[in-house]
């Protein structure tokens, strides 16, 4: 079996607009629609898991019934950072669903409605070979270290650098051991799998990332989005 684990428990309170990002309309459909619709999409996705910001659990049922998102499984609360909702939502999958070995959970944020079936399937085969596959970038710019956020101190080498993105595929029981592990030896609060994945000395396999597949973080970042989508739809036309 084939899961996807969309995480938008998050909120920020620097996102300038009335509504938490995931739940922003773009073209008179949130975000997080166009980010659970890539799943529906995607041939090798059997069922769609959601941790969600809690009082939005209705709305996301409600929009995934009309945007016709019929993998949809679950609607689950998040808990205190993204390592604990994904614990959630992985052990739902495990109680629930009877995933073990073998299986393969795709994780995503709710907010990167700009994935391609092309990221989910190569970020899956990684992980067939590797038992994970987490998409990835280089960096392109200068990196310098900086404390404050004023002045920096210290180059850094970019080529020593990537730049983590979601979706990052898992052997379901590999990331459900490692998930145990980290709560027993204290290694919680972590905001991404591959932070908590590298505290307890894993290795990171990176699959295919773009600099397409973007985090809708700012007012900004929405406004970007609405323009790619409309040049990804005038593509598609013609």
């Amino acid at each position: 079996m084939n899961s996807a684990l969309i995480l938008s428990a998050g909120t920020d309170a620097r996102f300038e607009m009335n509504v938490p990002k995931q739940f922003v309309n773009v073209n008179n459909r949130p975000i997080i629609v166009y980010t659970m619709e890539r799943f529906q999409e995607h041939p090798e996705i059997d069922e769609i898991v959601v941790i969600c910001l809690d009082g939005w659990q209705e709305m996301v049922k409600a929009y995934a019934k009309q945007f016709h998102v019929t993998k949809l499984k679950a609607v689950l609360p998040g808990g205190g950072n993204a390592q604990q909702s994904t614990y959630y939502g992985l052990k739902y999958m495990k109680e629930q669903c009877g995933m073990g070995q073998g299986d393969i959970v795709v994780i995503h944020d709710a907010i990167r409605p700009m994935v391609s079936e092309e990221l989910i399937t190569k970020s899956m085969r990684m992980c067939r070979k590797c038992k994970m596959g987490v998409a990835a970038t280089r960096i392109m710019d200068a990196i310098i270290h900086t404390q404050n956020g004023r002045s920096g101190f210290k180059s850094i080498e970019r080529n020593e650098i990537m730049k983590i993105q979601t979706p990052q595929a898992f052997d379901f029981e590999y990331l459900w051991q490692m998930h145990n592990r980290a709560i027993s030896e204290s290694k919680i609060g972590f905001w991404d799998n591959t932070g908590m994945l590298t505290s307890l000395g894993e290795e990171i396999y990176f699959s295919e990332g773009s600099g397409l597949n973007m985090k809708v973080n700012t007012a900004e970042d929405v406004a970007m989005f609405k323009a790619l989508y409309k040049m990804n739809q005038i593509q598609k036309e013609e």
